[in-house]
């Protein structure tokens, strides 16, 4: 089942969509499997693009035995696979997937992690109850305004969240194995429900609630929030979605009065009756008694005339939480939308790069490559892949400064530069390998293996980057600026200096053999004349 875009409270800022970014978020539920693919803007504003959810029942028969059946794991790697192939239709970069209480406490859970990581290359997170708990209260604070603390209820298929916060923090984070599948699947073994299965579950339910609902009334809650299927389909049938609300993100209420009527129905009925009950999705017919007593109990332990419904649950608070700990790099999209460029510079810092030196290195060395095109014939393409390698080429300080240009060449080839091609990323490692020492030969595997046309690239590329490194051989941007003269058996290159540059001419000259082989001609260095 799938739905089109809505926009949360706080609906992004798209005019500057090269800096926002897609995600997609999955929650593996006990129930069903939701993912929803939303645009972050970079200043955390949130779009949700896209709704997809698929029930698999992963907990209808691990609950009772601990085990994921063979049967659940298939359907639930096949929804992936499906999930996965929307996401990508629509861009999303990135997948965040979480599993809950069915994947958490079944035996082997780790086999649906292992076939998402082998098969799909999609790596699953197994939150805590508590943290589960934490993305649920994410997820309400940012489309309600808590002004006062609320209580936040989540009946899922295994387990039940129940969260007191105000905008600020959240007071109480509580999750009890109470979910609607497991219930059914330990309380519910007659059709209709019998009394003594009834009074067992309801037992249950007083030892499980009568502590927490202590904790919960001393924190004195303005209202009740309900999230999740559960809720959602009780309010359905009670006529309760859509509950023209002021407030957008409320998407429903359940009224106790209303409440108590379809409860009695529902108790009356066998399957077969509650398969034509109004608004009860099929998919809960048998587990939705157990959610529907729930209810009730909390109804008259909390003596609250209504629950209110909020669209906004665990898909969401996983997209929150990815956002508090990426700002920065969201903040980073949009100052350097070129995802390309991006990429460079994320790998440039995390290896503690030269900056100063690296920068001023990339300037001359792109003035050379702009006053030669005549003689190279390189287009844009090839002129960012060297101006890249030149943003790159002392990296490998980071690991050692002796061969510190293969040490680069290896950081760039393992570096996950992401929206590169191989053989450009090829190209790229091996300008920066090669703009010291030996020049490129064949005798190297990594150029050798190159196409024809990338050598090219690499040979133009570190040619051009000899010189310009050795024009800054003291790393203190004493070379300004650059300029080229062509003649027909020399090169004259001209360098405005803002001081002594005898160490920099010293630094371009003994470089400059590899120049002069590539261009077929003479390469001579002066200083500051016109």
């Amino acid at each position: 089942m799938t739905t089109p875009a809505a926009r949360s409270r706080r609906p992004a800022a798209l005019a500057d969509t090269d800096a926002s970014l897609r995600l997609a978020a999955i929650d593996i539920g006990s129930n069903s499997l939701h993912m929803i693919v939303a645009q972050i803007d970079s200043d955390g504003g949130v779009t949700t693009l896209w709704r997809m959810k698929e029930p698999v029942g992963l907990g209808r028969i691990s609950f009772p035995s601990r085990r994921l059946s063979r049967d659940a794991i298939e359907r639930a790697v096949n929804v992936l696979a499906r999930f996965k192939q929307s996401a990508q239709q629509r861009q999303a970069e990135k997948i965040v997937a979480v599993a809950t209480s069915a994947v958490r406490e079944a035996e082997n859970g780790g086999e649906l992690i292992r076939r998402c990581k082998r098969d799909l290359r999609i790596f699953v997170k197994v939150v805590s109850a508590r943290d589960e708990a934490r993305l649920i209260y994410l997820a309400v604070r940012h489309v309600l305004d808590l002004k006062k603390p609320h209580l936040i209820i989540d009946i899922g298929g295994g387990s039940v969240e129940f969260i007191v916060g105000d905008d600020t923090r959240a007071s109480l984070l509580e999750s009890r194995k109470l979910g609607a599948a497991r219930m059914t699947a330990q309380f519910v073994k007659s059709d209709p429900l019998s009394k003594p299965d009834r009074k067992a579950l309801l037992r249950h339910y007083d030892r499980e609630l009568t502590p927490l609902v202590q904790q919960i009334r001393q924190l004195n809650p303005a209202r009740v929030i309900g999230t999740s299927g559960t809720l959602e389909n009780i309010a359905d049938m009670c006529g309760g979605l859509a509950g023209g609300e002021k407030d957008e993100a409320i998407t429903g209420v359940i009224e106790r009065d209303r409440f108590r009527k379809v409860l009695r129905q529902l108790l009356d009925s066998d399957t077969q009756e509650r398969s034509r009950i109004r608004g009860l999705d099929d998919q809960r017919k048998d587990q939705i008694l157990a959610g529907a007593l729930l209810v009730g109990e909390l109804f008259d332990r909390l003596d609250v005339k209504r629950i209110h419904l909020c669209g906004s649950a665990l898909r969401e608070g996983i997209l929150l939480d990815y956002l508090s700990r990426h700002l920065p790099d969201l903040a980073v999209r949009r100052e350097i939308p070129d995802p390309r460029r991006r990429s460079v510079l994320d790998l440039a810092r995390k290896c503690d790069w030269h900056k100063t030196h690296s920068e001023h290195v990339t300037r001359n060395c792109l003035r050379l490559f702009d006053d030669l095109r005549g003689l190279h014939g390189l287009g844009p393409i090839e002129r960012e892949l060297i101006e890249y390698a030149s943003l790159l080429h002392d990296i490998g300080w980071h690991i050692s400064g002796d061969g510190h240009h293969k040490h680069s060449m290896y950081l760039i080839s393992n570096g996950g530069l992401k929206n590169f091609t191989e053989e450009e990323i090829a190209i790229i490692a091996n300008i920066a390998r090669y703009h010291r020492k030996r020049p490129p030969t064949r005798e190297h595997d990594a150029y050798a293996r190159l196409s024809p046309r990338a050598r090219r690239v690499v040979d133009v590329g570190a040619a051009l980057l000899r010189i310009a490194d050795g024009l800054d051989r003291s790393h203190s941007s004493v070379v300004r600026s650059v300029s080229c003269r062509i003649g027909d058996k020399r090169i004259v290159v001209k360098l405005e200096a803002r001081g002594d540059a005898q160490l920099e001419l010293w630094g371009a000259r003994r470089k400059r053999d590899w120049f002069e082989k590539v261009f077929d001609r003479k390469l001579e260095l002066r200083i500051g004349e016109k």
